[in-house]
């Protein structure tokens, strides 16, 4: 059954797909989206009292961070969008210690959290420690040294906590992800992360980018091995069909369980011209590869390229109207949809 006729299953939204497959990019929209309306009404009461330097500032600041969040939303450039953005933050924050004082240095907690997850942890102890250099070494935004000495500590302290933090989200979000988009017998992506990678493809087509095939696999006569072997000999030919398959595949090509014996293999920039020939040249390894108790295992191949402007759903369903007609065909065939 194609993936897109699950019961119940709702059509993935691309933003949030895009979030949710990209880490990186989801802090750097969430540290936008929250600095930067936290910033605007500051910026407009300095322009009410008649500071204008700082409101300058501060609307250079929610411009920036905008123009940036908007630059990773659509190259996808999340780190270096999120270097660009600490390099906004931590000037900001110097540059309002600057002109504020003591008063303008209290952003500079915030700015120190922000690093530990926009830079890798190296860069943000780096940025960390020359930016409290810096404010200690012109000390015009403290009244007194003890001010000056107990921000250093404090900021300091700010730094390793949100260093262990941001340590234990990393370890916590692989985990999760682990456990959220692989198959647990095979280790190979499973259905969630089909359809979130698929999301991420269309849109990217969308956009102008390259085109991407769809392979469907489906062991032939599985079940007779389980019945005959037992579910054990079963689970064997699966793990040792994704190894087959992963031998011969590109590093970028991704696969996925979508069923007990049905395989997808999302294939990034590969011409239709070329797309039967690879399939038969999967199949053909598999028959001569994988084996069973049974012998030999075959394999039943329907693909497709996804095409511009179509939902990611409809490339499936042709895909696996090609499955079938090369199951209907005998099986051990490869069936390409146009």
């Amino acid at each position: 059954m194609p993936l897109g006729d699950t019961p119940g299953k709702t059509r993935a939204q691309p933003a949030l797909a895009r979030l949710r497959a990209d880490f990186q990019l989801s802090i750097v929209v969430l540290f936008g989206a929250v600095s930067a309306p936290l910033i605007l009404p500051f910026g407009i009461y300095r322009a009410m009292a008649g500071q204008w330097a700082v409101a300058a500032l501060d609307a250079a600041l929610v411009l920036g961070i905008a123009g940036a969040c908007g630059w990773a939303w659509w190259r996808g450039e999340a780190r270096r969008v999120g270097a660009a953005l600490s390099v906004l933050y931590t000037g900001g924050a110097l540059a309002s210690a600057e002109m504020l004082g003591v008063i303008g240095v209290f952003w500079m907690y915030a700015v120190v959290v922000a690093n530990f997850f926009l830079l890798r942890r190296r860069w943000a102890w780096t940025v960390t420690l020359a930016s409290i250099g810096v404010l200690l070494w012109r000390g015009d935004a403290f009244d007194t040294a003890a001010q000056a000495w107990s921000f250093a500590a404090t900021a300091l302290l700010v730094g390793f906590l949100a260093w262990i933090l941001a340590n234990r989200t990393e370890a916590q979000r692989v985990e999760l992800e682990q456990l959220a988009t692989r198959d647990a017998l095979t280790g190979v992506h499973n259905r969630r992360a089909l359809t979130e990678e698929l999301a991420l493809a269309t849109e990217s087509m969308a956009r102008g980018g390259p085109a991407a095939a769809l392979l469907l696999f489906d062991l032939d006569h599985f079940k007779r091995i389980n019945d005959a072997c037992g579910h054990g000999a079963g689970d064997a030919v699966l793990v040792a069909f994704c190894e087959v398959l992963r031998a011969h595949v590109r590093r970028t090509d991704r696969l996925f369980r979508i069923g007990g014996e049905e395989f997808v293999l999302l294939l990034p920039q590969v011409p239709a011209s070329g797309l039967r020939a690879f399939a038969d040249t999967l199949r053909e390894r598999v028959r001569g590869d994988l084996r069973s108790p049974l012998g030999p295992v075959t394999v039943s191949i329907g693909g497709t390229i996804l095409r511009a402007g179509e939902s990611w759903e409809d490339g499936l369903r042709r895909a696996d109207g090609a499955l079938y007609r090369a199951k209907a065909g005998g099986r051990d065939r490869a069936e390409v949809a146009s």
